[in-house]
């Protein structure tokens, strides 16, 4: 059976980006832990890797984590298109607008975007 080796870690550009060894047939890696950003009350699910920013995508539940990956998405779109760091983001999913923004955490910056009509609805993009 395989097995993953973290070998090093490195900080590159606020992502963290880890050199992993695989040895064997099979890979297994366990999903990054400790991504709640502040509040009692901020996404906890990790979702996966965004495909757009490459970023840790958070949800509350993972019954979220689909819609989620979709705003993250279209936040990678969008700032592809209109590339103005540090200015709040707005874009629609399922006919939803998210509106996204930085905010300060602990220790780095992240992206909270947040359901316009269901202000308890926030997904979190993370390094």
């Amino acid at each position: 059976m395989g097995f993953i080796k973290r070998s090093a870690v490195a900080i590159v550009g606020g992502a963290a980006l880890a050199a992993l060894t695989a040895t064997g047939a099979t890979a297994h890696a366990a999903a990054p832990s400790g991504h709640d950003h502040g509040s009692a009350a901020g996404p906890t699910v990790y979702c996966g890797a965004g495909w757009g920013t490459g970023l840790a995508v958070m949800a509350k539940e993972a019954s979220e984590c689909s819609t989620a990956l979709k705003v993250e998405k279209a936040y990678a779109e969008a700032t592809r298109a209109n590339p103005e760091g540090g200015k709040p983001v707005t874009v629609r999913v399922d006919g939803v607008p998210w509106k996204c923004e930085t905010r300060e955490g602990d220790p780095n910056p992240y992206i909270a975007c947040v359901n316009q009509n269901n202000r308890s609805e926030e997904v979190q993009l993370t390094s």
